[in-house]
C-alpha cells in the first residue's frame, strides 16, 4: 500500500482522534498501561512454574542436596561477595535493669566504622549459657524499639532466651539520610512509619550500579550479629534461633538459609520491600527456604497480611513440606495463621515460644500460661545505644551511601588505568560485553507487525499514527512524521523521557525536524507515555515516596527478577524502532541517527554503541556520568536507567567511546540532582571518549540538535 492510499483509508480514524494520541480508541490496545508489567509477570509465572516443577522432582535425600547447593550458588551471587570479617569491637553504652530480665544497649562494627546499633534482652532468672534468638527488625522505623519487638524480646528473655534486636541500615539509630535540624529521615514523607522502605527504595539506586543488590549489606549486619552472639560466654552456641516479621520475616528467611549456626527458624508475615530482596531468574524465595532444610522451620502470616499473599505462601510451604517429608524429617515444618494485624502479635509470640521451647530443648517446665504480664514497653531514646539517638551524629563512620561512594571511587581509578586506552580493539570488545551482559538486551528479535492505525496529512508534512511489536506482547506507540519529498531521507528515532507528545515537544522539536527533510520516528518505549502503568499522583523528582515505590520501580524490579533489565527491554525497543524504519521506502537507510532527552539520552545513547546502522546520535539533558549519582547522597534521576553493577566496568563517558567514531552530541547534560553541569567539567568526563563525541549547552536544545543534525545526520 503506498504512503497516499494508506493516508485516504485511515481519514475516517483521524477525524475521530486529534491531537498526538496512538492507542486511544483502539480496543487491542485498550490495556497498554498494563501492558509492559503483565509481560514481565507472564514471564514470572514461567519462572516459578520452573521452580515448582524443580522442587517437585526432588525425589531423594540426594536430590535434595544437590539441589541446595545449586541454589545456595546462586543466592550468593545474587547477594554479591561478602566483605572479610575484622573485629566487631562491641560495646556495652548501658543496662536497663527489669523484672526479669535486663536490656543491654550495644554497638557493633560489622564492618570497619560501620555500626550496628543492638539491645540485647538477657534473663535474670535463669541459668546461662542461655539458648539465643537473633531478631532482625522489619520495616519500622523506630527499628528495635519497635513495639512488637520489645515485647517478643521480654516474652522470651523471661522465659530463659537471650535475644539480640539489631536496627537495619535507615530505621531506628541507623538513618541513612537523617536530618538533625528536622530530627527525622530527610527523605520521610510523614505518612507513615514504614519510610524505612523509601531509604531502602531509595539507596537500592546507587548500590545498584556498584554492587548491584542492597541485600548483601542487610544479610551481612545479620550474619556479624550471629557472630557477635557467639562472642558472649553466656550465649549456647549449638541453640540458636532466629525469627523476624515483615522486612525481618524476610531476613530470617536468608540469613537462616545462608548460616547453619541458625537452628531453628520463624519468619513471620515475610515480605518486606523490594529493595532487599535478591535477584536472580533462577532463584525464587521457596528456593531459598528449601536450604533450611533439615533444621525446624515454623512459617506464621497473620490475618491482617494480603489474603492472596498469605495463599501464595502456603503454596509456596506446601513444596517445602513435601521436601521435609523427603528427608523423613516432616514434623520439623509448620505453617500457621493467626488472627490479627501484620506484626508480631501475642499469639504468634506465643506460638514462636512453643516452637522454640520443642527444637531447642529448653529445660523448663511447661508454663501454667502463655499470657504475657501487662509490661510496659521503653521509648526509643532509652533504648538508644548511642549518645544522640543516632549513628550519624554520634558517632560518624560509615555508611550504605558512604561504602558505596568509596567503591565507586575505587571502581573509576581502575577504569582509568593507561592500559584501558579507547582506540584499544581488544578494549572496546571486552566493554561491548561487559556492557551487553550488564543491561541485558535480548537477543531475539520478533516480528514487528506494525499496523498504521492513523494516516494524516499535515500540510507541510504527513503523520502517521502506528504501532510495532517490540516483542510478541510488547507494542510501541510511535509518530511517524514524513517529509513531503521524493526519493529516500535521513531518518531520525526519538525518545522523550516524559513521552513522545509531553511537553510540546511534537511542535517544538519534531515537527521543524522533519520540515527540514527527516524522516522522523517518535517512540515511547515500554512503560512510557502512553503505555506508562497508572500512578497515584504525577511524578514529582522531590517525592522520595513515589520515586522509590511507584509503577517505574516495579518494572525495575519486575525486569531483574526475570533476568532482564528495564534500560536493556527499552534499548530494545529503540533498536527495533531502527528495524521498522528499514522496511519504509521512504528512509534512506545508511543515514539513520538517534536523538533522546532525558532519560531517553540514555536508551539512545546504548542503542548506538550497540548497533552501527546509527550514523550518528544526540543525547540532550541526560545524566552526564554514573559516577555522578555517587557524589552526594541524594540524587534525582530514575534508577530505571541505571545498569547494574556498572561502574564495575564502565561508565557513561565508556559507552560514548564505543559510540566513536561516529558523532555524538552530549547536549545540556545534568548532574545527580538534575542540575545543569558546568561545560568545562561534562568535558572533562568525556575527554578520553573521542574527537567525534561533542559536549556542548544550548539555550535551545531544538535548534542545537537541528544544526548538529545538517552536518552530521545527512553524511
Amino acid at each position: 500500500m503506498t504512503t497516499a492510499i494508506c493516508l485516504f483509508a485511515f481519514a475516517l480514524s483521524a477525524a475521530q482522534i486529534q491531537g498526538w494520541n496512538v492507542l486511544f480508541g483502539h480496543a487491542p490496545f485498550e490495556k497498554a498501561s498494563t501492558m509492559a508489567l503483565g509481560q514481565l509477570d507472564k514471564v514470572q509465572r514461567t519462572v516459578n512454574e520452573a521452580s515448582e516443577k524443580a522442587i517437585g522432582a526432588l525425589g531423594t535425600p540426594a536430590d535434595v542436596e544437590r539441589f541446595k547447593a545449586a541454589t545456595r550458588a546462586k543466592l550468593l551471587t545474587a547477594l554479591g561477595p561478602f566483605p572479610t570479617r575484622t573485629p566487631l569491637n562491641a560495646k556495652l553504652t548501658g543496662v536497663l535493669e527489669r523484672e526479669g530480665y535486663a536490656v543491654e544497649k550495644i554497638i557493633f562494627e560489622s564492618r570497619p566504622r560501620y555500626y550496628v546499633t543492638a539491645n540485647v534482652y538477657v534473663p535474670r532468672r535463669h541459668k546461662a549459657p542461655f539458648p539465643a534468638v537473633l531478631c532482625p527488625v522489619g520495616h519500622w522505623g523506630q527499628g528495635k524499639a519497635y513495639e512488637d519487638y520489645q515485647r517478643l524480646a521480654i516474652y522470651l528473655a523471661r522465659r530463659g532466651f537471650l535475644v539480640l534486636v539489631y536496627d537495619l541500615p535507615g530505621q531506628g539509630e541507623r538513618l541513612l539520610y537523617y536530618d538533625s535540624v528536622l530530627g527525622k529521615s530527610l527523605i520521610d514523607p510523614g505518612t507513615s512509619e514504614y519510610y524505612v522502605t523509601v531509604e531502602h527504595g531509595t539507596a537500592i539506586g546507587q548500590t545498584t550500579l556498584v554492587s548491584g543488590n542492597l541485600g548483601g549489606y542487610l544479610i551481612w549486619d545479620g550474619i556479624r550479629a550471629l557472630d557477635y552472639l557467639f562472642e558472649r560466654k553466656d550465649v549456647d552456641r549449638e541453640r540458636i534461633a532466629c525469627t523476624g516479621t515483615s522486612g525481618g520475616g524476610v531476613q530470617t528467611e536468608m540469613l537462616s538459609a545462608l548460616d547453619e549456626r541458625i537452628k531453628v527458624s520463624i519468619p513471620v508475615s515475610y515480605g518486606g520491600c523490594a529493595a532487599d530482596h535478591p535477584d536472580n531468574e533462577t532463584l525464587t524465595m521457596t528456593d531459598v527456604d528449601l536450604l533450611i532444610a533439615p533444621r525446624p522451620l515454623l512459617m506464621m502470616n497473620a490475618t491482617g497480611d494480603s489474603s492472596s499473599g498469605v495463599i501464595g505462601k502456603q503454596k509456596r510451604h506446601d513444596a517445602i513440606a513435601r521436601v521435609y517429608q523427603t528427608l523423613g524429617v516432616g514434623d520439623r515444618t509448620q505453617f500457621l495463621i493467626g488472627e490479627g494485624r501484620h506484626g508480631y502479635l501475642q499469639n504468634l509470640r506465643e506460638a514462636a515460644y512453643r516452637w522454640l521451647s520443642r527444637w531447642l530443648r529448653l529445660a523448663e517446665p511447661e508454663p501454667a500460661s502463655y499470657e504475657e504480664p501487662s509490661t510496659a514497653i521503653e521509648s526509643g531514646a532509652d533504648l538508644a545505644a548511642t549518645e544522640t539517638g543516632q549513628v550519624r551524629t554520634a558517632l560518624g563512620g560509615e555508611s550504605i551511601l558512604s561504602l558505596n561512594r568509596a567503591a565507586a571511587a575505587s571502581l573509576r581509578s581502575r577504569a582509568t588505568a593507561p592500559d584501558r586506552a579507547r582506540n584499544n580493539a581488544t578494549w572496546r570488545q571486552q566493554l561491548l560485553k561487559d556492557i551487553t551482559v550488564r543491561i541485558r538486551v535480548p537477543e531475539e528479535r520478533a516480528p514487528l507487525n506494525p499496523q498504521v492505525l492513523v494516516g494524516i496529512d499535515k500540510g507541510s508534512y504527513f503523520l502517521e499514527k502506528l504501532v510495532y511489536y517490540s516483542e510478541p506482547e510488547v507494542y510501541i506507540p510511535a509518530l511517524l512524521f514524513l517529509p513531503k519529498k521524493q526519493g529516500p531521507s535521513p531518518a531520525v528515532v526519538f525518545v522523550n523521557e516524559a513521552g513522545k507528545s509531553a511537553d510540546g515537544v511534537p511542535e517544538s522539536y519534531l515537527e521543524p525536524l522533519v520540515k527540514a527533510g527527516y524522516v522522523v520516528l517518535a517512540v515511547d518505549p515500554r512503560g512510557m507515555g502512553e503505555t506508562a502503568p497508572p500512578t497515584e499522583a504525577p511524578y514529582n523528582l522531590r517525592d522520595y515516596r513515589g520515586f522509590s515505590q511507584d509503577s517505574e520501580v516495579d518494572l525495575f524490579y519486575g525486569a531483574l527478577r526475570v533476568g532482564r533489565t528495564i534500560l536493556g527491554l527499552r534499548v530494545l525497543d529503540v533498536l527495533r524502532g531502527l528495524d521498522y524504519l528499514e522496511t519504509r521506502s521512504e528512509v534512506d537507510r545508511k543515514r539513520l541517527s538517534v536523538i533522546g532527552h532525558g532519560a531517553g539520552g540514555l536508551f539512545t545513547l546504548y542503542a548506538a554503541a550497540l548497533d552501527e546502522r546509527i550514523r550518528s546520535a544526540a543525547c540532550t539533558r541526560t545524566l552526564v556520568t554514573y559516577s555522578a549519582i555517587l557524589e552526594s547522597d541524594l540524587y534525582r534521576h530514575r534508577y530505571s536507567g541505571f545498569a547494574p553493577r556498572a561502574l564495575e566496568a564502565f561508565d557513561l563517558p565508556d559507552v560514548a567511546a564505543l559510540v566513536a567514531p561516529r558523532p555524538l552530541l552530549i547536549l545540556n547534560p545534568v548532574d545527580q540532582l538534575q542540575e545543569r553541569v558546568a561545560p568545562e567539567k561534562a568535558r572533562l568526563s568525556y575527554g578520553s571518549a573521542g574527537s567525534s563525541v561533542v559536549v556542548r549547552q544550548a539555550d535551545s536544545t531544538a535548534e542545537a540538535v537541528g544544526e548538529y543534525l545538517k552536518h552530521f545526520g545527512r553524511r
